[in-house]
């Protein structure tokens, strides 16, 4: 069964891109493939009549591995969840500042979780040896868009141009999943799309430059809904200090909150006693359209309708949700009047990545992958883009400087 692991040496990657960034993961847990999730799920009450079924939705989802800390027949410890991202936050912290070549300090930490309080933040710094009084820190809890939405406003922030920044993606997904996502088909979906991933980036924003960006604040009524441990209703809000470049659908104001300590989303709680439900349909065709639409608002703003085509796989820096919605993306923008695809085709990666959602560390797991295996080309454009539930979409296209 898995178990929550000590911090191995093997487990983790770093990989630099140049002189402009470096990435630093770690699951910190064991990895399940589809098989081994199979009979985790009959072990825990999977009827034996449907395991075909369960086989083939766990199939449908494109991931082949996922990883779990915490065991799915304990109840979800989140005192023990909260305690590891801030141990484990801290060991990648001081790692990737040791590999960007940064052991004098950083100057802005950015913590981002689809459901951790946002306390971890200073916790993470002190432990790594910092003074959180000497480092600006800000939280971002808009769940798997975080990450991205975070290195859009930095970028955007002309004072923070030559600043050293560590944006930190830490989701302890497996302490959200419970015995109960694995009793059917329909619910084993959850268990096998999410899983464990704690991703750091480290960069200064003055080797980018972004052409045009926007990030979509669009309730989604709870495609899928989330227990949060930060509170919504306590967080800051400044709307004055918004960046320009957010957008807002009908009800967007309402569900964010946005100040100098970071950003933030209201997502819906499943309520009756459980932390994670997913309407599997309604969140396909919510993510795959509204990210459609995004790509489709920045490329036209780009003027460069053939830049898909242009990159062909390469620079896509994705939100991998799940096969079915990148694949809904791809049909969606090759129908498209504009014809922005030749095929229905997006590369989904995650496969072979063997990683899972890991919410917002999954664009940067994605980034990380493309670097190791020769699929960044510094001469091309890029495209950043990842969907969130609640919604958030934060897309931008640009350059970058190695």
């Amino acid at each position: 069964m898995p178990e929550r692991l000590a911090y191995q040496s093997e487990n983790h990657e770093s990989t630099k891109y140049g002189e402009a960034l470096t990435i630093v993961s770690a699951p910190f847990g064991k990895p399940v493939n589809n098989e081994e999730l199979l009979a985790l799920a009959l072990d825990l009450g999977l009827p034996v009549k449907e395991m075909e079924n369960a086989r083939h939705a766990i199939t449908a989802t494109g991931f082949t591995n996922r990883f779990s800390s915490n065991p799915p027949e304990e109840e979800p410890n989140t005192d023990l969840a909260i305690k590891g991202s801030i141990e484990n936050g801290a060991k990648l912290l001081t790692e990737i500042m040791k590999s960007h070549g940064w052991t004098d300090g950083i100057d802005v930490f950015i913590d981002t979780s689809a459901f951790l309080p946002n306390s971890i933040n200073k916790e993470i710094l002190a432990l790594a040896g910092l003074n959180p009084d000497h480092v600006v820190s800000k939280s971002y809890r808009y769940a798997c868009a975080g990450a991205v939405g975070a290195f859009i406003d930095c970028l955007s922030d002309p004072a923070l141009k030559n600043t050293r920044i560590v944006i930190a993606a830490l989701e302890p997904l497996s302490y959200v999943i419970d015995k109960s996502h694995f009793h059917s088909p329909k619910s084993i979906s959850i268990p096998a799309i999410f899983g464990d991933a704690n991703t750091l980036i480290a960069f200064t924003p003055n080797r980018f430059h972004l052409d045009v960006k926007q990030i979509l604040i669009q309730p989604d009524h709870g495609v899928i809904k989330l227990n949060t441990l930060y509170d919504f209703g306590q967080m800051p809000s400044n709307p004055a200090s918004t960046p320009s470049h957010y957008r807002f659908g009908e009800g967007g104001e309402s569900i964010f909150r946005y100040s100098e300590s970071g950003a933030y989303l209201k997502i819906e709680s499943p309520g009756q006693g459980a932390s994670l439900s997913m309407d599997g349909m309604a969140t396909g065709f919510f993510f795959g359209d509204q990210t459609a639409s995004v790509i489709t608002d920045l490329i036209l703003e780009h003027g460069d309708t053939d830049i898909l085509r242009k990159l062909n796989g390469k620079n896509i820096i994705m939100h991998s949700a799940s096969k079915p919605v990148v694949d809904r993306i791809a049909k969606l923008l090759r129908r498209s009047e504009h014809r922005f695809l030749d095929t229905p085709e997006l590369p989904f990666l995650m496969d072979k990545a063997r990683q899972s959602n890991g919410s917002s560390a999954t664009t940067l797991n994605r980034w990380q992958y493309m670097i190791k295996n020769n699929m960044m080309d510094a001469d091309l454009p890029m495209l950043w883009i990842a969907p969130g539930i609640g919604s958030a979409i934060a897309g931008a296209i640009g350059t970058i400087n190695p």
